[in-house]
């Protein structure tokens, strides 16, 4: 087994003697050059799709119930595992608790999409899928997060620096 494809840990954050594991899963769509990302309106960032595990859920599971809630895909191809990020960072879904958060990546395709089904903090977000060219998802992460002067490590450092991993690979 390979190692992660990259290690992020935020230095500003004081790590616990017993930290809580989160595990996620995330998709890379690829469809004519361009990539399925959801946009947040609140946040005005783009992120891969995708989401936590839930009790007894497989990555796999995890993986075809967060694409249907948040893109619609209802006929999902799993191409190929693409390889796992570790972060280290306080988590907004724990309430600013540090935790170390492992995320899978899988290239998928999808064949069938009907409208999604986004959950209420989703919602809030002003979550929306959308097909962008790769370096406009970038540039707009980056310019956000420089704007933001945040010194702490967020969700979507870690997707950016990932957008970038994405588009060396599969040559955007």
């Amino acid at each position: 087994m390979m190692g992660p494809l990259m290690v992020i840990t935020d230095s500003l954050v004081e790590i616990p003697p017993k930290i809580t594991a989160k595990e996620a899963v995330r998709a890379v769509i690829i469809h004519d050059n361009l990539i399925l990302l959801m946009y947040s309106n609140t946040d005005q960032m783009y992120g891969t799709p995708g989401g936590g595990l839930i009790l007894n859920e497989s990555k796999l599971d995890t993986l075809h119930r967060e694409l249907l809630e948040e893109i619609g895909a209802t006929q999902v191809k799993v191409i190929e595992h693409i390889g796992y990020t570790e972060e280290i960072r306080e988590s907004r879904s724990l309430y600013g608790k540090v935790a170390k958060i492992v995320s899978d990546y899988y290239h998928v395709d999808v064949m069938h999409f009907i409208s999604s089904k986004l959950e209420d903090y989703e919602e809030e977000m002003g979550l929306i899928p959308m097909w962008v060219k790769i370096d406009e998802a970038i540039r707009q992460n980056q310019q956000m997060i420089k704007s933001l002067n945040q010194t702490k490590i967020s969700f979507y450092y870690t997707q950016t620096e990932m957008l970038k991993y994405i588009k060396s690979r599969f040559g955007l």
